[in-house]
């Protein structure tokens, strides 16, 4: 990367620090572009380079993330993931999501937290759901032997995988990446009741 490339990214980086800071303070509605260059240290014409407004600046800062994201999401494999739950061992595509989740944790612990962007949440759902939805159609044909219409499936998983990650911020991330990506490991391969003991 080149020294001005580096630079640039090194203020989006201040700038976008700024943000969740005062979005945690505040919430959205409040946060102004003077706010946001007084706290990141930078000047208005700077911020203006890079963004035209405080949402503007939280859109790109949301699919960023979410680039990087998909990145991980498109190497799952359901039937590599259940041959790592056989070991009881986390699969290494959700380690590496969850690893990535934990990168960037004040980004996710503030928009899951009570002043955070609700928006976002459908946003990831919406994203989750298609990201699944493409991968089977490509991949399974539909079949007569589902138990579970395949859309109903898909968002019990998403809703499943959100509440999870949800909790686990709640709880202030005590358990590392690695734990909690063998919990959903199990939990996707063997399902809830399965994974919690309780199968006859």
């Amino acid at each position: 990367m080149k020294k001005q490339d580096r630079r640039k990214a090194r203020t989006r980086q201040w700038l976008y620090k700024a943000l969740l800071e005062l979005m945690e303070e505040k919430g959205m509605e409040g946060v102004t572009v003077s706010e946001l260059t007084e706290r990141a240290g930078v000047n208005r014409g700077t911020f203006y380079l890079h963004f035209r407004d405080p949402s503007d600046m939280l859109n790109q800062y949301k699919m960023e993330v979410l680039d990087g994201l998909a990145q991980e999401l498109d190497r799952i494999d359901p039937f590599e993931l259940q041959r790592y739950a056989r070991k009881n061992e986390p699969y290494p595509v959700s380690l590496r999501v969850l690893e990535y989740i934990d990168k960037h944790a004040d980004f996710f612990r503030v928009m899951f937290g009570p002043k955070g962007d609700i928006s976002f949440l459908m946003q990831i759902k919406e994203f989750m759901k298609n990201k699944m939805s493409d991968y089977f159609s490509k991949n399974f044909p539909q079949t007569d032997r589902a138990l579970v219409p395949r859309d109903y499936a898909i968002a019990y998983v998403v809703s499943g995988n959100l509440g999870l990650l949800a909790y686990w911020f709640e709880t202030g991330r005590r358990l590392p990446p690695a734990e909690i990506a063998r919990m959903v490991t199990r939990i996707l391969s063997d399902g809830p009741l399965a994974s919690i003991g309780l199968k006859e």
